[in-house]
C-alpha cells in the first residue's frame, strides 16, 4: 500500500522520502457507526432507532529513515511540513492497484526521539468527518444534464415558422461504488425555477421564485448543503420540501425540469463513487 499525505509518500520505495509504515494500519475498513437505542420505560426490550456512521479515525505508524542525521532531521522536518496546514487530503493505492481518497484532518503526527541517528518512529492519527472513502482511480466523474421536455409543437403555433420543441430525458448517472454520495450540481445559463429530481429515489431540489440570466451559476453542494448564485448564498429560494439528496449504489436517473419553456439551463453533476472501507 502506498499513502499520500497531502502528497508526501508513504511507504513509496520510489519516492526520495523513506518513510515506511508498520502494520497494522487501522480506520480504513467501515467506520464506525452511530445508533440511537434506549430501554423501554414500564416493559421489556428496547428499541434501536436510526444508525449513521460517524467520523472515521485513521492510524498509521511507522519509521522514518535516512542515511545520516542530517537527511533524517530534514525527512522529519518535510514530514511535518506536508501535515501540519491542519486539513489533509489522503491518498492510497492499494497493493491490487486500487486507487482511493479520504478527506481528512490532522488529529496529531508523533515523532519521538530516539537514540538512533538513521531512523525514528511515528504515529500519525487523522480523523475524517466525511467516512466515506472515495474512488480515485479515474478523477472525478461528470455528466451533463439539460431541462427534460415533453417534446412537440408549440402552442399556439406560430406558423411563419412552425417552431417545434426538442424532447429531452432524464440523465442516468452511475455511482458505482457501494455507499451513498452528495454530488455537486453546477446549473449555468437561463432558469426559471429549477428543479433537479432524482426519479429513482423521488427526492428532489427545487429552487421557487429564482430566475437567472445568461452567464448566471447556480452551485448546489449536496453534501455541505450550500447553494451559490454567482457565489453569494442563495438558500432562501430553496423549498420546504426539498432534499439534499444522494446518488444511491448503481443507476440513478435525475431530471432538470424549470417552469419556462424558452430557458436555456444547462447543468454538470459531478461526483466521486464511494466506499464503506477498503
Amino acid at each position: 500500500m502506498i499513502v499520500g499525505v497531502n502528497g508526501f509518500k508513504l511507504n513509496d520505495p520510489s519516492a526520495a522520502n523513506r518513510v515506511y509504515l508498520d502494520e497494522p494500519v487501522e480506520g480504513l475498513s467501515m467506520a464506525p457507526v452511530r445508533t440511537s437505542s434506549g430501554n423501554y420505560s414500564g416493559r421489556n426490550g428496547g428499541y434501536v432507532g436510526a444508525q449513521f456512521y460517524g467520523a472515521r479515525l485513521i492510524t498509521f505508524t511507522g519509521r522514518v529513515w535516512a542515511d545520516d542525521v542530517f537527511g533524517l532531521e530534514n525527512t522529519r522536518r518535510a514530514f511535518e511540513t506536508a501535515v501540519a496546514t491542519g486539513s489533509v487530503l489522503l491518498t492510497i493505492t492499494t497493493d491490487a492497484g486500487n486507487q482511493y481518497l479520504v478527506y481528512a484532518y490532522l488529529d496529531s503526527l508523533d515523532m519521538p526521539i530516539v537514540r538512533s541517528w538513521r531512523q525514528a518512529p511515528f504515529t500519525l492519527t487523522l480523523v475524517a468527518p466525511d467516512p466515506t472513502i472515495y474512488d480515485n482511480s479515474g478523477g472525478l466523474n461528470t455528466a451533463a444534464i439539460s431541462p427534460v421536455s415533453g417534446g412537440g409543437v408549440v402552442w399556439p403555433i406560430a406558423w411563419n415558422p412552425v417552431k417545434w420543441r426538442p424532447g429531452g430525458l432524464p440523465t442516468s448517472i452511475v455511482n458505482s461504488g457501494n455507499v451513498a454520495v452528495f454530488p455537486v450540481i453546477t446549473l449555468t445559463g437561463p432558469m426559471t425555477n429549477p428543479t433537479i429530481t432524482n426519479v429513482s429515489t423521488n427526492q428532489f431540489f427545487t429552487l421557487q421564485g429564482l430566475t437567472t440570466s445568461a452567464g448566471d451559476v447556480v452551485t448546489i453542494d449536496m453534501y455541505n448543503r450550500t447553494v451559490l448564485l454567482n457565489g453569494g448564498s442563495i438558500l432562501a429560494y430553496l423549498t420546504p420540501t426539498s432534499s439534499w439528496f444522494p446518488l444511491l449504489p448503481g443507476g440513478n436517473s435525475i431530471k432538470l425540469t424549470t417552469t419556462n419553456g424558452s430557458d436555456t439551463v444547462t447543468g454538470t453533476f459531478s461526483w466521486r463513487s464511494g466506499f464503506r472501507g477498503i
